[in-house]
């Protein structure tokens, strides 16, 4: 009997160890995990603070040189890897000079710093050869303007990256520090909310920029259309977290920014991920497809036409799209049916005040069938806003 009872109470502490230890495991979990994602809770991004009053030509280059790598992306492409010139190999003044005098440069700069100026706000002005589009013989650039979204960068912070791209190989610095301005005129240093919807966190942190989501966005990166059919949650979190663990068959390492989650708060970053995973979002809506619009073109063939040929990745259309070029809400109030379908076939021919020439593909109606491209034609004919 004395045996048994002692079996039994070795027995019950066997329990009692294996339990405490289950239990350090979980914590020791929880704290791993914590500690792996990025701990933004507190404050959101914010943009960097210029003090013009303590601004030296030293200052402003470091400034260009960490937006260069940083909020402008430019290092997403503009390095060793071959998708666009390698901006840090070249004496970029020595360049910009031997655009100028190209035959193919169609633009309006006259020196070094006016070009690099034109190249950042107007990049379809001059294509490098060998960096178009595909198709565009180049002719049409696939970088975006840098003052427009996604990456927005202010007057002040344009000049700083030139600044940059002169001092970087020795020569001198010609852009004038910033004078005195309007708060307006300086970044930011208000600290923002947290993004109360999926589509906002895609569109704050440049998704699209690189990724194809929802039906539109670049190449860069892997289609994230279907991501759920690949990867579990898990992955969807660790490719975000730490990027080049695990690199999609043809694409490249290093693309992503090491720190992109860094950028986001937890609950933005889990918003994103359950997104991803093909899971609705507790209060927050999925991000509007240009595929789709609202009731206005659902199920016909200008809706049809409109989600093959991604019109909203750049025009705005029924209360969604992107802003690259004009908005087409009012469209059928300011032009005929005429002008609309020309402006469809010969994109350059009249470029609406504001947007630059060369975005919108000249190819872009061949790809059309007669029958879509008179439904579109029509369907905008009849936008003629409030």
């Amino acid at each position: 009997m004395k045996a048994k009872q002692t079996n039994d109470v070795k027995s019950g502490g066997n329990v009692l160890a294996k339990s405490m230890i289950f239990s350090l495991g979980l914590v020791l979990l929880f704290t791993l995990t914590t500690n792996l994602l990025p701990q933004m809770e507190g404050e959101a991004p914010v943009e960097q603070e210029v003090d013009l009053g303590s601004l030296t030509i030293e200052s402003f280059v470091a400034l260009g040189e960490s937006l260069f790598t940083g909020k402008g992306t430019c290092s997403l492409c503009h390095n060793d890897l071959g998708r666009a010139p390698d901006i840090l190999g070249f004496n970029m003044v020595e360049i910009a000079i031997e655009h100028l005098n190209d035959e193919r440069y169609k633009g309006n700069a006259t020196d070094a710093e006016s070009y690099l100026h034109e190249s950042l706000v107007d990049p379809g002005i001059y294509v490098v050869k060998g960096f178009g589009k595909k198709g565009s013989n180049d002719t049409i650039s696939p970088m975006p303007a840098i003052h427009k979204p996604p990456v927005e960068l202010s007057d002040i912070e344009i000049n700083a990256v030139i600044a940059y791209l002169q001092a970087k190989d020795g020569n001198d610095v010609t852009v004038s520090l910033p004078a005195k301005v309007s708060a307006t005129a300086v970044p930011s240093v208000e600290p923002t909310t947290p993004a109360g919807t999926v589509e906002e966190i895609i569109t704050r942190y440049g998704c699209r920029a690189c990724h194809k989501i929802a039906g539109s966005g670049g190449e860069l990166g892997p289609g994230l259309e279907q991501v759920d059919t690949r990867l579990s949650p898990g992955k969807i979190r660790q490719s975000i977290i730490d990027p080049d663990v695990e690199i999609t068959e043809g694409f490249s390492a290093g693309i992503m920014p090491g720190n992109f989650a860094e950028q986001m708060r937890v609950k933005e970053l889990e918003m994103l991920v359950t997104f991803l995973a093909g899971t609705e979002v507790a209060g927050s809506e999925k991000p509007v497809k240009t595929s789709s619009t609202n009731a206005r073109v659902t199920g016909n063939e200008a809706e049809k036409a409109i989600a093959q040929f991604g019109c909203q990745a750049c025009h705005i259309i029924s209360g969604s799209g992107g802003k690259l070029g004009p908005s087409l809400e009012n469209v059928g109030a300011r032009l005929d049916v005429d002008q609309i379908r020309q402006s469809i076939i010969e994109p350059n021919v009249v470029i609406t005040e504001g947007f630059p020439s060369g975005v919108m593909p000249p190819n872009f109606a061949e790809q059309m069938s007669d029958a879509q491209l008179d439904a579109l034609v029509n369907f905008l004919a009849e936008q003629k806003g409030g």
